[in-house]
């Protein structure tokens, strides 16, 4: 049987031989699928563990039951069905074209390729097949191998005060990715702030506050990183400026949250626009390996994929292109308090409907019961037909890590009384330690610039390299 060395070696494809093994789980698997229909299927290491659902997605496409072989043997075998003819559809995870350096086994050590050089073995494989590109890593929420070496990037404006919804739809998660993670980098995307065109002091002073309060939540910065995006001396300007040259402006237009906020406004700045490919910018110019977004950042981080790809595809490989991560089981979005079809918003206009992490007690008490509710007495989760009722139900399960069955067992016929009352008294315990550190932190003068600055400090070098790499990429 051929082995891949030997077929590289006479489709005169460049190859080399790695000297060391690579880290585990970093091998290419190569799954040959037999059938009635012939099929080959490339695989990214990452991906594997989904393998059973990419064999069901690349059966459907043969439209028979396949066999994989192992993935030693798969390309062996799927080159002598390509040499004869017979090879119906080959099938390749786009996600290997990410990986400056791509990984084969073979029965005498391991082989190393570029994607441009796997590009030539799939034109050659694929001349009398048919082929498909698929994306089978649409979430990193089961890739996480060597978290050691992955990059987290997070971002949130400072556009107002913080409130529950942040805190449990982001900051509690950030807490976690610090344990996992040692690469974590939190900022303050302040120049997206300017969209909205604030006046300079309100910024300040919102910028200034989003920092303490993200620190007095519990953000253990000796571990992270956190810094404004406008202290990295235009690196992330400068970045979007080269991403800006090669995104048509039609995909712009197509952003959801672009035509959403352009109909609310009476005139439309450029930035408002140019808003994703910031974006892509904030994530590239850190080799940012993950992501953390919610579904209204969803749109943003594939148009982000999309640049980086295309950057690296024209210009050689130059930047890791991220992954979302997503959390199983994490807190749904918190919803207003007076209306369960809107989500709490720190820039909502309606503060009776926010909780701020900075509410005193008594406005936690008044809020929660003004807070609005259905006439049913028994209590379940029905987003559809009990918006208001599910929301408060998510928010103790959020504070509280119980099960929704637990929550209902716990309140069986005492109705949304009972729930308020027992909602209340967690809130405010778990507010408190909050507004303490909160208060502490504003009375230390330089105590959270300075954070600021060794975040800065720390991450700016990983940021010029990057910039100085993509700008010899295209020629400056």
């Amino acid at each position: 049987m051929m082995t891949n060395k030997d077929w590289l070696k006479s489709a005169g494809i460049p190859f080399q031989i790695a000297t060391q093994a690579p880290e585990e789980g970093a091998c290419c698997p190569i799954f040959f699928l037999e059938g009635e229909k012939k099929g080959v299927l490339w695989v990214h290491p990452d991906n594997c563990d989904t393998q059973g659902q990419i064999l069901r997605e690349a059966s459907g496409l043969l439209q028979n039951t396949l066999v994989p072989l192992e993935p030693l043997e798969g390309l062996e075998h799927a080159l002598a069905a390509a040499v004869k003819g017979r090879l119906s559809h080959v099938v390749v995870d786009e996600t290997l074209f990410d990986n400056e350096d791509i990984f084969l086994e073979d029965p005498e050590g391991y082989i190393r390729l570029t994607p441009s050089n796997l590009r030539q073995a799939l034109n050659l494989m694929t001349k009398k097949s048919q082929v498909r590109f698929i994306d089978f890593s649409t979430t990193a929420t089961s890739a996480q191998k060597n978290k050691s070496r992955k990059r987290v990037l997070s971002g949130i404006q400072p556009s107002g005060d913080m409130t529950l919804g942040n805190w449990l739809g982001a900051v509690e998660l950030w807490k976690k990715q610090i344990e996992e993670y040692p690469n974590c980098y939190f900022f303050l995307a302040d120049l997206h702030s300017l969209t909205v065109a604030p006046e300079p002091e309100e910024l300040r002073e919102r910028i200034r506050k989003t920092a303490t309060l993200l620190l007095a939540c519990g953000l253990d910065m000796e571990r992270a990183a956190m810094f404004r995006q406008s202290q990295l001396g235009g690196v992330h300007t400068e970045l979007a400026w080269l991403f800006a040259c090669i995104t048509p402006e039609g995909r712009l237009e197509q952003m959801t949250q672009f035509k959403e906020k352009a109909q609310k406004q009476a005139s439309v700045g450029t930035g408002l626009k140019i808003y994703p490919i910031l974006m892509a910018a904030d994530i590239a110019i850190y080799q940012s390996h993950l992501v953390p977004v919610g579904d209204d950042q969803r749109q943003h981080l594939e148009l982000a994929r999309e640049i980086i790809r295309k950057f690296n595809s024209r210009y050689g490989h130059t930047f890791v292109v991220p992954k979302a991560l997503v959390r199983e089981g994490s807190t749904a979005r918190v919803m207003d308090l007076t209306d369960g079809t809107k989500k709490m918003s720190k820039s909502s206009t309606n503060t009776d409907g926010c909780i701020y992490l900075l509410d005193s007690p008594e406005d936690i008490n008044r809020k929660i019961k003004r807070a609005k509710t259905d006439a049913i007495r028994d209590l379940y989760p029905d987003s559809v037909e009990r918006p208001e009722t599910t929301n408060l139900l998510g928010i103790y399960q959020g504070l509280t890590g119980l099960s929704m069955e637990a929550i209902i067992a716990e309140f069986e016929g005492q109705g949304h009384g009972a729930l308020k009352k027992a909602l209340t008294e967690c809130l405010i315990a778990k507010l408190e330690p909050v507004r303490k550190r909160y208060a502490q932190y504003s009375a230390e003068p330089g105590y959270v610039e300075g954070v600021l600055a060794r975040g800065a400090e720390r991450v700016y070098p990983i940021a010029a390299e990057t910039l100085s790499k993509a700008k010899e990429r295209v020629g400056l």
